[in-house]
């Protein structure tokens, strides 16, 4: 049984200081089931990424999927809210809940990483991980989780108790050199093990979960594995959420890396079917109405407005007349009529709120997004 780290007393408390990455005594094997599922999960991202390229609006496209895990990842910490609240808090109805805001300060954080890695051409480093912590948790949850720092108090998860306080610099320091240096093993399987590691030091006093997840997509985005930000390995964790946590925690307990890793490609490979799947849904569903509005007698004189709003609709699946009329600059009466053939041919729904506004909910688009393909 392979040692990945040691226990320190200290009072009550018997800290686990895990050993730096890679693993080793012995080293990491690299076993006929992990390259077997290896091809799997890389062939499955090779083909995310060839319809990520071929997508017309990738930005769009990217809010949906970000969202998505945004709402998986932080469904595992016991954060709950809808794609409905996510997609409705812009419209100024109500407050966002602490949950919903919670999922929309992942969205930030995704942003703020990603936005340093590619335009100011930062490393994958600490100062990226405390901005990232600090975007997630500096809404919704105030001073008490410390956004930005590591903790300086103890901490228990179930009945791992992370390392003390006064080590979380050194082993974070340990774990920026390992994801930024140059191993045998590949970069997928380094983001898996990174993503233990972190858990395992569990350097903030919330929010690290999220923040490990998000670091996987990062680790992949950085290594070149993942084109853009539409993978969604929440999806598997939380499906399997019961064995997410008893491998990590095998890791400590038995040195079992090897057994993480197969759960993680596990993980990794159905995400990216899901995502697949779900791109060509929606990209044939785009196809189909775009032609309903080209061919159709319904939008005579105003088919390019027509696709106009459908396009804001794959944006903004929830909005109202006068969202899309000032965002498209065009006039209300248009819209109006437009959005009542796009409900006569049920691509929309309209719910009257507050007595007098309207909101209409893309239906359609809104199924596919949450459709659960397994």
């Amino acid at each position: 049984m392979r040692v990945t780290g040691i226990y320190q007393r200290l009072g009550d408390l018997n800290y686990f200081i895990p050993y730096p990455l890679p693993p080793s005594n012995p080293p990491f094997e690299i076993s006929v089931e992990i390259v077997s599922l290896y091809g799997e999960a890389s062939f499955a991202l090779g083909q995310l990424n060839e319809m990520s390229m071929r997508l017309p609006d990738p930005k769009r496209f990217i809010k949906a999927y970000v969202i998505k895990e945004a709402l998986l990842s932080s469904s595992i910490e016991g954060i709950h809210t809808t794609l409905i609240d996510i997609f409705t808090y812009s419209l100024g109805e109500s407050k966002p809940t602490k949950d919903t805001q919670l999922v929309l300060n992942y969205t930030k954080a995704l942003d703020v990483a990603l936005m340093m890695l590619k335009d100011e051409g930062i490393p994958l480093a600490t100062r990226v991980i405390l901005k990232t912590h600090e975007a997630l948790m500096s809404a919704g949850e105030g001073d008490k989780s410390t956004p930005g720092f590591y903790r300086k108090q103890s901490v228990r998860v179930g009945e791992h108790i992370p390392p003390p306080a006064a080590e979380i610099e050194i082993l974070m320091s340990a774990f920026e050199k390992y994801i930024n240096e140059s191993t045998d093993l590949p970069p997928l399987i380094r983001a898996g093990l990174a993503h233990v590691q972190f858990e395992t030091i569990h350097p903030f006093l919330d929010g690290n979960g999220r923040i490990g997840r998000l670091l996987i997509v990062l680790m992949m985005i950085d290594s070149g594995l993942l084109h853009l930000p539409i993978l969604y390995p929440s999806y598997y964790f939380k499906k399997h959420h019961l064995e997410y946590y008893q491998t990590l925690d095998r890791v400590r307990t038995h040195g079992d890396f090897e057994s993480w890793i197969v759960y993680y490609l596990k993980a990794i490979r159905d995400s990216a079917l899901d995502a697949h799947t779900r791109a060509k849904e929606i990209e044939a569903l785009e196809n189909r109405l775009k032609d309903l509005i080209q061919e159709g007698p319904h939008f005579v004189k105003m088919r390019e407005t027509a696709n106009l709003v459908l396009d804001y609709l794959f944006t903004q699946p929830v909005t109202g007349i006068a969202e899309i009329s000032q965002k498209l600059g065009k006039a209300y009466n248009t819209i109006s009529h437009i959005l009542k053939q796009f409900v006569k041919l049920n691509i929309v729904s309209e719910n009257i709120i507050h007595k007098r506004n309207k909101l209409y909910r893309f239906e359609l688009y809104l199924t596919l997004l949450e459709k659960d393909y397994s």
